[in-house]
């Protein structure tokens, strides 16, 4: 079993943290502007919120996943090799 050196796991963990803050916070304030042009208030602040959750969500699982699996045929979809 190869292990990773701490600071790549330290890197990925730094990774996914962005990812998330990211993938919540930018479609929230793509949201927000809409509303402000449009004049619909919570409409696609919600809207924004959804996707932006949604978005964090299936990302993280993406990365994890791959983080577990140890990199191994993440980008192929393949599954965990027994």
């Amino acid at each position: 079993m190869n292990r990773r050196p701490w600071w790549v796991t330290a890197a990925q963990f730094t990774g996914i943290g962005w990812y998330l803050a990211a993938a919540i916070v930018l479609p929230t304030l793509g949201g927000v502007w809409l509303d402000d042009r449009a004049g619909t208030t919570p409409l696609f602040v919600l809207l924004g919120i959804l996707l932006g959750v949604t978005l964090a969500l299936y990302g993280t699982y993406r990365m994890v996943s791959s983080f577990l699996m140890g990199g191994r045929g993440a980008d192929r979809g393949e599954g965990p090799r027994r």
